[in-house]
């Protein structure tokens, strides 16, 4: 276990407060900062520096470990982008989780299926020992997972439909709604322990995981040629 080391989760899509940053020693949150909406991973790069220089860390930390998805498009971008930096920066080791894998060690379920929210009518799907895919909500078949968590699930943004606040839903009965929507920096420290020590997880590189396509179009008539 490394000394110091510097967790971030930018993957929240909602309005929650799901997106983290937090500095631990010794595998304990000596500061953390949550932050919430549009744009929130484009603010953890000065977050950090402040939290450095309230921790009195003279060295950089050990291990940079960053959830890589999946999640939003832009929020992966720029907290990867940011993880991949430190990291090259101070010469330290990087760890990438998956958002399952760091909420499934937050509750301590290895068990449970997370559901997180994408673009409109559509969820992230990350089931353990699965690869995370995304799934219309209407797609969903009534019984698939016995116990799921989320932000999908639980919380201010969570759909009704798979919250239970209209009934069974398309989840159908029988269903253990778990109440985290978002893992914690605990957690996400955990799921990279992990990791390296006896692979119970899978280690990922500081990328962003996409499993839905990006929204955004290239234009009809093709890019701009090259300026002359």
């Amino acid at each position: 276990m490394p000394e110091r080391c510097l967790v971030m989760n930018g993957a929240g899509a909602g309005r929650g407060q799901s997106n983290l940053i937090a500095l631990l020693e010794y595998g304990q949150v000596v500061d953390e900062q949550v932050l919430s909406g549009r744009g929130a991973s484009e603010r953890f790069a000065p977050a950090v520096q402040a939290m450095l220089a309230r921790a009195g860390w003279k060295e950089p930390p050990e291990m940079v470990v960053a959830v890589v998805g999946p999640g939003s498009f832009t929020g992966l971008r720029a907290s990867l982008s940011l993880a991949a930096g430190l990291v090259r920066g101070w010469s330290c080791r990087g760890v990438g989780v998956r958002l399952g894998d760091a909420l499934r060690a937050t509750m301590k379920h290895d068990e449970a299926t997370i559901l997180c929210l994408a673009r409109r009518g559509r969820v992230f799907v990350d089931a353990p020992g699965r690869e995370a895919c995304a799934l219309p909500v209407g797609e969903i078949q009534p019984g698939s997972w016995p116990v799921v968590a989320g932000d999908a699930v639980h919380g201010d943004d969570a759909l009704p439909e798979l919250s239970g606040q209209t009934g069974c839903g398309v989840l159908g009965n029988n269903v253990v709604r778990l109440p985290h929507a978002a893992p914690t920096a605990e957690g996400i420290f955990r799921a990279a322990c992990q990791s390296l020590d006896d692979g119970t997880v899978e280690a990922y590189p500081l990328e962003p995981l996409y499993v839905d396509p990006p929204e955004a179009k290239p234009p009809a008539g093709g890019l701009r040629p090259a300026p002359q």
